[in-house]
């Protein structure tokens, strides 16, 4: 939200003026960020049905937007012919590598996704970019139009023949993000040039007409992040100078696909060899009961040793006890570890049902909790900002990038699992 850009920005100026931070703000449209979405409810018509995003489907991906092709019913094994919309039987799950040429994938819904029907429905889908960042590497998700049907309306399309032309329907519109940026340059004539980046993003899903409560406020994501970079970046401005230089970056369009931070990658205030580690805050209003009391955990823990050397440093960060969520590349963070930056996120998200509603607001913060995580990790992170250690990749545990096989090539071979926490 631009509003929420400004707001962000306008603080992280107040703690500049007090502190010697310097700060920009920066803004890019689409042609700067690859940041469509669609401009309306996309539809899908298969045969004599038509169906509406938010009501009979939920689009999760346009891809590049309108697109035509035919039906194939999935079954394991049998090859998916090149442009169809592939229908996939509950309780299947085809390969990234059968879906690599296809146009689309129609999958049914789950008692999760349907919890949060209503409130994905009334949020415009945009343009997902392939994945990546998987343990072990492998196909990464293909970038295809990916829709969730209904149960009624999946069941509705099991009888329907293969080749039953589908035309996706999808006007696009270019957007614009916004990223706001701090910096505390280093003390040391030498250690100055490495970057300590503390990031955390300053979107969530904005305003949905039409709804009883159509303020998706974000308290926990990722007001909750944005607060922590804010005060973490006051306390270091107020203390003695740290040797590295610390950079504090609140990203626009997290939510979107991460266009803030790629954009800060694309147009870099820093090049990116210089950046010794980069921790994204994110969802830390609540505790996890997962984990031990005042305990925080970390994405990707078992990919680097940065996570173990903060440990050893007092911060109170274990394993993510989700690894089933795949949290690893569902933040900002990821963006930068495909780049080669040593990345993770610090969250204690405990999969609370207020998660992407209007309910994740002020009243259920754990206020106690959140203080607690924040003044956490200042120790740590000064003692990252003033030591020489580097941080690695443990081996084969770097995310793999997204790639797509050339017009008739071969799928990539998957690259060696990861040594799990060195081991």
């Amino acid at each position: 939200m631009i509003a929420a850009g400004a707001a962000v920005a306008a603080q992280v100026a107040m703690v500049a003026a007090e502190s010697q931070i310097s700060t920009q703000r920066r803004s890019r449209s689409s042609c700067g960020v690859r940041n469509t979405r669609a401009a309306a409810p996309p539809v899908l018509v298969v045969g004599a049905m038509t169906l509406t995003h938010g009501r009979e489907m939920l689009v999760q991906s346009i891809n590049k937007g309108a697109v035509s092709g035919p039906l194939f019913r999935y079954t394991p094994g049998a090859k998916v012919p090149d442009g169809a919309f592939v229908f996939v039987p509950d309780g299947a799950t085809p390969d990234n590598a059968e879906l690599a040429k296809a146009a689309g994938m129609l999958t049914v819904e789950t008692s999760a996704i349907r919890g949060q029907w209503a409130a994905t429905g009334m949020r415009m889908p945009g343009a997902s970019e392939t994945g990546g960042g998987r343990r072990g590497g492998g196909t990464p998700p293909p970038a295809i139009v990916r829709i969730v049907l209904d149960k009624t309306t999946h069941a509705a399309l099991t009888g329907m023949a293969d080749g039953t032309k589908i035309d996706f329907q999808c006007t696009t519109a270019p957007g614009r993000t916004y990223n706001a940026l701090g910096q505390l340059k280093g003390s040391d004539p030498t250690m100055a040039a490495q970057v300590i980046l503390l990031t955390a993003h300053l979107d969530h899903l904005g305003v949905r007409s039409g709804a009883a409560d159509p303020i998706f406020n974000g308290a926990d994501d990722d007001a909750s992040g944005s607060t922590a970079v804010l005060e973490l970046a006051e306390a270091i401005a107020k203390g003695p100078r740290p040797k590295r230089t610390v950079m504090f970056a609140w990203f626009g369009s997290e939510e979107s696909g991460g266009f803030g931070a790629r954009d800060f990658l694309e147009h870099p205030l820093v090049a990116k060899d210089r950046i010794v580690a980069n921790l994204e805050f994110e969802m830390i209003g609540r505790s996890d009961p997962m984990v031990a009391a005042k305990t925080l955990w970390l994405t990707g823990y078992e990919r680097s040793n940065l996570g173990a050397e903060l440990a050893k440093q007092g911060a109170r960060l274990v394993q993510d006890p989700h690894p089933e969520q795949n949290f690893f590349s569902r933040s900002d963070n990821i963006q930068l570890a495909r780049a080669g930056v040593i990345a993770h996120t610090v969250s204690s998200f405990n999969l609370h049902k207020e998660y992407h509603t209007p309910a994740d607001d002020l009243a259920h913060i754990d206020f106690a909790h959140m203080t607690m995580a924040v003044q956490s990790m200042y120790a740590p992170v000064m003692w990252l900002s003033n030591s020489t250690f580097v941080p690695a990749w443990y081996e084969n545990c770097k995310p793999v990038a997204p790639v797509r096989a050339a017009p008739g090539a071969p799928p990539p071979p998957p690259p060696p699992p990861c040594k799990a926490n060195g081991k």
